[in-house]
Formats: structure tokens, C-alpha cells, sequence
């Protein structure tokens, strides 16, 4: 992977995993009403560790950050967050529109496409 275009295909690779890996948690927790008490604690830890979303979420947080470290060896920081951050930010936006039925506003539309305009302008 030397080229620029190998380097953006890795970082949207990242980019994408990290998405998904949120988006397989919500799914795992959806519904649940999560406790950190003293009494809720334990169940919500047997849960957690017992869920195969959680663990799938899990390992594509750690394929996600594998690719993005090769990514911020070859690409300045200032650059390469913004992107990975607002670029899955809208990923994680479109899902939840869509796969999970999120009621998004018209203020919600507005910033996500000035997230993207804002990542169009860092890529220029």
C-alpha cells in the first residue's frame, strides 16, 4: 500500500469498521436499560462479556484501529482525524436513519452535510 489512493482506501476501510463496530453495539444494548449500580452491575457485565454484538463491535474497534495506525504513519493527524471521525460520524448517521428508524431533523441533515463539506475541504 504506497500510493495516496491506497492510503484514503485504508482510511475509509478504517473508517467504515469503526461505523459498523457502533452500530453492532447500539444493536447489542438496544432495548436494555444498562445499570451501574452495586445490584445491576453484574448482570449487566455477564450480558456485556456474553454477547456476541459486543465482541463483534469488539474486534472491528481493533480492525478499525489497526488499519488507522498504518493510516497515521503515512498521514498528517490534523488531516487524517477529522475524516475518520466526521466520515464515521455520517456513516453511523445514515445507519440510524435508515437500519434503526432514528427521527433525524432538519438541523441533524444541515450539520451532517457540513460534516461532509468540512471533510471535502481538509481532502482539497
Amino acid at each position: 500500500m504506497q500510493g495516496t489512493a491506497g492510503v484514503l482506501l485504508l482510511l475509509v476501510t478504517s473508517m467504515c469498521l469503526n461505523a459498523l463496530a457502533n452500530f453492532m453495539i447500539k444493536i447489542a444494548v438496544r432495548g436494555r436499560n444498562l445499570v451501574l449500580t452495586p445490584a445491576g452491575f453484574p448482570e449487566t457485565v455477564k450480558f456485556l462479556v456474553g454477547n456476541p454484538l459486543i465482541w463483534t463491535g469488539i474486534i472491528l474497534f481493533a480492525l478499525a484501529l489497526f488499519g488507522y495506525s498504518i493510516v497515521l504513519s503515512r498521514v498528517n493527524l490534523s488531516v487524517a482525524y477529522p475524516v475518520m471521525t466526521g466520515g464515521g460520524f455520517f456513516i453511523v448517521f445514515v445507519l440510524s436513519a435508515f437500519c434503526l428508524r432514528e427521527v433525524l431533523t432538519v438541523t441533524h441533515i444541515g450539520g451532517a452535510l457540513l460534516i461532509i463539506l468540512g471533510i471535502w475541504l481538509l481532502l482539497k
